[in-house]
């Protein structure tokens, strides 16, 4: 089984400083790669869906690379609305983490049982989405070579929301995602980051899998006029697994005491005589 880690928006700043004063993104963020590097059996890959830095520049990319470094796994990097793309790519670009080249930044992973197409979204000075017609072309000339199936990343949400401030950005920009894909029936979801929650939505037929932010959450207003609440917490890294030709998600905390919790322990039976006796319950059905 092939399992991808996906976390994002983990908005590092500064060596010492705090978020908006509050947030100690960089201990949530190296709390996170403990708790990746000891999930078994080990990922194959992670995916930081953007945001990777609040401020970006040489200071605070250096600091995000010092955090990320003790990862077991491969990673892949992708921009957000906090990212400067040309930055990144001065500080990552001579590393396997982020291949996409100027002017789209955009780029395939191959090495998997599936293929993953790593967009950009990002739109300079803004915190809202842009995906232009290059970067379309882009996409859709991708998705024209194979017909393996793909997963998507981006970093804005694809989809509405409900949530005044990042839907102000409209529709259109994703429609035409939307219209490109729907001649690519092998894209079988979209993985986004940007909104500091968790929600699931579509873009068409197309599942579209939000997930929250390492830095904090945001409990978020529905109107425009109104600013969403700051929740001071990380979440939990996003699993991704690859079974029987789909690809299925699911957050997968791991506590301290789970082994001495487990089923076998618990009910002094064997793991191989419990999983017998479900068997023998699915027989029945």
């Amino acid at each position: 089984m092939t399992t991808l880690v996906q976390i994002t928006d983990t908005h590092v700043v500064e060596r010492g400083a705090l978020l908006y004063g509050q947030a100690d993104t960089a201990r949530h963020l190296a709390e996170t790669v403990v708790e990746i590097n000891n999930i078994e059996p080990r990922p194959d890959a992670v995916l930081i869906t953007g945001d990777l830095v609040e401020h970006p520049g040489p200071v605070t990319y250096s600091h995000f690379a010092d955090l990320i470094e003790p990862l077991k796994m491969p990673v892949y990097l992708m921009p957000g609305n906090h990212d400067d793309p040309q930055a990144m790519w001065s500080y990552f670009g001579n590393t396997p983490m982020f291949p996409g080249e100027p002017p789209h930044y955009q780029y395939a992973i191959e090495d998997l049982p599936f293929r993953i197409l790593m967009l950009n979204s990002h739109f300079d000075d803004s915190e809202l989405p842009f995906f232009g017609p290059r970067r379309l072309e882009w996409l859709d000339c991708q998705l024209s070579r194979s017909d393996r199936p793909t997963l998507i990343a981006i970093h804005h949400p694809p989809m509405k929301t409900g949530v005044g401030f990042i839907d102000m950005a409209g529709e259109e920009w994703y429609r035409a995602i939307r219209e490109v894909l729907e001649g690519h029936p092998h894209v079988l979801k979209i993985i986004c980051g940007h909104g500091h929650f968790d929600l699931d939505g579509r873009l068409g037929n197309i599942p579209v899998q939000m997930v929250g932010a390492v830095a904090h959450q945001l409990i978020a207003g529905r109107v425009v006029d109104r600013a969403p609440s700051f929740d001071n917490v990380r979440v939990a890294p996003m699993l991704h697994h690859w079974l029987d030709g789909d690809i299925v998600s699911g957050y997968y905390p791991w506590p301290d005491n789970a082994d001495a919790e487990r089923i076998d322990k618990s009910s002094n039976m064997s793991w191989e005589m419990l999983k017998d006796r479900m068997r023998g319950a699915m027989k029945k059905t």
